[in-house]
């Protein structure tokens, strides 16, 4: 009997004119024994080629197979031949490896994707590609707009920008672990990890076009972009190009009801500015120094916005923002032993100026400029420090310099205010991992995997003092279907630089609900920072769950808890309600009729917060119709040609060609295919706000509120839905929040409708749907997508107790595009 690995040999079959597939075995690593000799007149041993569940491959595959390794023997002096210690006699395996790009550690993930569940999505690069499956990477404990950490090849980058264009087609795997992955590669383990594996030769040229287009008209959109990518082992070479721009939406082409009656004053308010934005980017990676492979990084951005305030004394009020952003950043890779090694670097320098029009009473144009530079380092160190019985204790050092420069400079009504911030800092991390029990101990552990961990890190800020973080928890997993996680987290975090120094900005016109007197008032806003901000503090406690309970099907549960409070939160100013305004009232100005006239909006400090939610998920994935029973777990390629098959597949290699038509072929189109659905719910137990001291709490999920959401949505689910056959695909999102009710002191609440949302997105592989093998060549690798975001139209709806609509409550105040079209063209060269 003969196991093959993936270097053996697979089948190939023709799913379309321009793509191949490939499949591949790949089966369990074995325990290496030194085999025995065979006498000379023995018989030949009986070739058996098994999937990596142990199951047999179909007759005729393995008859194709054992045909081709019978005339010619594989010649592969890497692969390890073993007796094994339960077959017969005879029998022979080929050993498996570590799969290439591999994380830190043993830690399991949460999800892997494919190259053919990746494809069914309809994502170009890894940015679309992580927006698609958004939700299956959210963190339960970090923010709402906290995306993965993202590592390449188990990796880090220096910077999400480096990897973002990377084309889709290029990726070998997708894994999502679990937070407490991040402690191993530096980070805090308030974000999920994405491990992003590419295949070890690849290259294209990719062009695209786009435009967004809003049914109900205005603020079109169209965008265009070029990128280049070969990769060669660990050399890399990328540059990419896009722009983009948005035409201004104004509150006259959302009939916005304006005070007073006058429609006309819409044609001077936007509800979205104008804008234009380009970006160049560039990356080079190989091996510089021996076995060190070194990534460098640079890009260059341009973002101008221009946006219309209102008028004042009949004279239109423009703002216009420019901001500049240039990047390096660099990382280098090595092995020391058993230790590995990682040094990242990055300097960032973004400079933005604010130029607003200033009402007839200060006159003039009030300016706002600020440049801030950082550059940073961070070494991280992983190995084992100590061997135990369950496995190697290990851990992980991380030491990391920053230094930062925050300038900023306003003018405004002929006061002149300056700011001049540093910032330097330095933090060490540690994480120990130290395994109690494991399933690969001599005498196998009935309880499964378990370790603990444990983490610390120190921050030394220039500016704030000293800030520490510690945690620990475990890690339990029964089988390798069932894992379990509980961690305890305390951690200090301090103020941006951006939030203490940031220029003075009034903006006029801000229009405003006065919960106090229960009217609509146009207001002038200030923004800029706080230098008064204080560290907050937050413990966190976390409790998960991930579950795949049919084996050999790719259904995955997962339930996670946290309960979290905060002393100090930091948070952006809240919206202008009367519990605010008694907590703060400093910073709120009412003229000689009790008037609302102004409102300081720079960011401060709460006194307490506290959160309690679950979440929970449910994915599936299967292919569209039967497949070949041997093949549900093949690793898969695909490719343009046979030549590119074989470039993708290692040396000694082999497949053979499926006859269009047969059984087979039938059956691998259908493994090509994809049929998948996720579900996750969100319900937020408690979410409280003590303003400031002595003050009763404001419960967000009963009648309080902090910003304009109009407070805390119970309930919150995301659905999405998608197929993928012949070169078509489709993908239904549908999002779902509970309502909410705000009250009011002397005003009268005011109640946030249910709403659900449903984005529908297709898209198709031209050559395969036109022409089929006489296609011609500018068809092929051409991708044309259509998506309708918010498909029926749904706004949010916010009515008084007279079921009312207060003026800055209106539809498109809420969410000014409304129904978009967004149309696409892709081409592969």
């Amino acid at each position: 009997m003969i196991k093959a690995n993936g270097l053996l040999a697979g089948v190939l079959a023709a799913t379309s004119s321009t793509e191949l597939l490939a499949q591949q075995t790949t089966p369990p690593a074995v325990p290496t024994q030194s085999a025995p000799s065979q006498p000379p007149d023995a018989a030949p041993p009986r070739m058996e080629f098994r999937d990596a569940s142990g199951n047999p491959l179909p007759p005729e595959i393995q008859r194709e197979l054992e045909k081709q390794l019978r005339v010619n023997p594989l010649p592969n002096p890497t692969t390890t031949i073993v007796r094994s210690t339960t077959a017969e006699p005879g029998d022979v395996v080929v050993t498996a490896q570590r799969p290439r790009g591999s994380v830190i550690g043993d830690l399991k993930p949460e999800r892997v994707f494919r190259p053919l569940d990746i494809r069914a999505f309809g994502a170009g690069t890894i940015s679309e590609l992580l927006e698609a499956v958004g939700p299956q990477f959210s963190s339960n404990r970090g923010g709402e707009d906290n995306g993965p950490i993202t590592l390449l090849n188990g990796r880090r980058v220096s910077d999400f920008a480096e990897i973002a264009r990377i084309p889709s087609e290029a990726i070998e795997r997708m894994e999502v672990f679990p937070e407490e992955l991040a402690l191993k590669y530096g980070y805090a383990a308030d974000q999920k990890v994405v491990n992003i594996v590419t295949f070890e030769r690849f290259q294209s040229r990719i062009g695209q076009l786009s435009t967004v287009l809003p049914t109900e008209g205005g603020r079109e959109t169209a965008q265009i972009n070029a990128d280049y990518l070969a990769i060669r082992g660990d050399t890399r070479w990328s540059l990419s190009a896009d722009y983009s721009r948005s035409a201004a939406l104004l509150e006259s082409q959302r009939e916005v009801l304006q005070p007073g009656g006058s429609p006309e004053l819409g044609r001077f308010r936007t509800l979205l500015p104008s804008s234009e934005r380009g970006t160049v980017n560039a990356v080079v990676s190989g091996h510089v120094l021996g076995d060190i492979s070194s990534t460098l990084n640079g890009r260059y951005e341009v973002n101008a916005s221009d946006s219309l305030l209102g008028l004042d004394r009949d004279r239109p009020l423009k703002r216009d923002t420019d901001t500049r952003v240039a990047h390096f950043g660099t990382s280098h890779n090595g092995q020391a032993g058993r230790w590995t090694w990682t040094l990242t670097g990055n300097y960032d320098r973004t400079t933005t100026t604010i130029l607003t029009d200033a009402e007839a009473v200060s006159g003039g144009l009030e300016t706002a400029r600020s440049v801030s530079a950082l550059a940073n380092a961070d070494f991280l160190a992983n190995g084992p420090v100590l061997s135990l019985p369950a496995g190697p204790m290990t851990t992980s050092v991380s030491i990391g310099i920053a230094l930062r420069d925050f300038e900023s400079h306003s003018f405004r009504g002929g006061i002149e205010q300056m700011a001049d911030l540093s910032r330097d800092m330095g933090r060490i991390q540690a994480n120990v991992e130290l395994p109690l029990a494991s399933r690969q101990m001599a005498a196998g552990s009935p309880l499964g995997n378990l370790f603990a961990n444990a983490n610390f890190a120190v921050e030394r800020l220039s500016d704030l003092g000293t800030l520490r973080t510690f945690g620990y928890g475990l890690v339990w997993s029964p089988s390798d279907d069932i894992s379990m996680i509980v961690s305890v987290t305390h951690e200090e975090s301090a103020p941006t630089v951006e939030q203490l120094g940031a220029p003075l900005i009034a903006t006029p016109n801000v229009r405003t609900f006065d919960f106090t007197r229960g009217e609509l008032v146009d207001l002038t806003r200030l923004s800029g920072g706080s230098p008064g901000l204080q560290p907050d503090d937050r413990r966190v406690v976390r409790f998960a769950i991930n579950a795949r309970p049919l084996r050999r099907t790719d259904l995955a549960l997962s339930v996670d808890y946290v309960a979290m409070r905060i002393d100090d939160p930091i948070a952006a100013f809240p919206l202008v309600t009367t519990q605010i305004e008694m907590a703060f009232p400093d910073r709120f100005t009412r003229d000689d009729d009790d008037r609302l006239v102004e409102v300081d909006g720079r960011p401060l400090n709460f006194a307490r917060a506290d959160q309690q939610r679950v979440r929970w998920g449910i994915n599936y994935t299967r292919p569209l119709g039967p497949v070949p029973p041997g093949m549900q777990s093949a690793r898969t390629i695909v490719a343009q040609s046979e030549a590119d098959v074989q470039r993708h597949l290692p040396p000694g290699a082999r497949f053979f060609r499926a006859e269009p038509g047969s059984a087979m072929a039938r059956q691998a189109q259908n493994l090509s295919s994809r049929l998948f659905f996720s579900l996750y719910h969100t319900w937020h137990i408690e979410d409280e706000v003590v303003l400031r001291d002595g003050f009763p709490a404001l419960n967000l999920l009963d009648g309080g509120t902090i910003d304009f959401r109009g407070g805390r949505r119970r309930h919150e689910v995301e659905f999405q839905a998608g197929a993928f056959q012949n070169g078509l695909g489709a993908r239904v999102t549908a999002n779902w929040l509970s309502g909410t009710t705000v009250r009011g002191a002397d005003a009268s609440d005011l109640r946030f409708s249910d709403l659900a949302t449903v984005n529908l997105n297709l898209f198709a592989n031209l050559a395969d749907r036109f022409g089929g093998a006489s296609a011609p060549g500018w068809l092929k690798g051409a991708r044309a997508a259509i998506g309708v975001n918010n498909l029926f139209g749904t706004s949010p709806h916010v009515r008084d107790d007279r079921g009312l609509i207060p003026l800055n409550y209106q539809s498109a105040n809420l969410d000014p595009l409304g129904r978009t079209v967004t149309l696409g063209l892709r081409k592969r060269f």
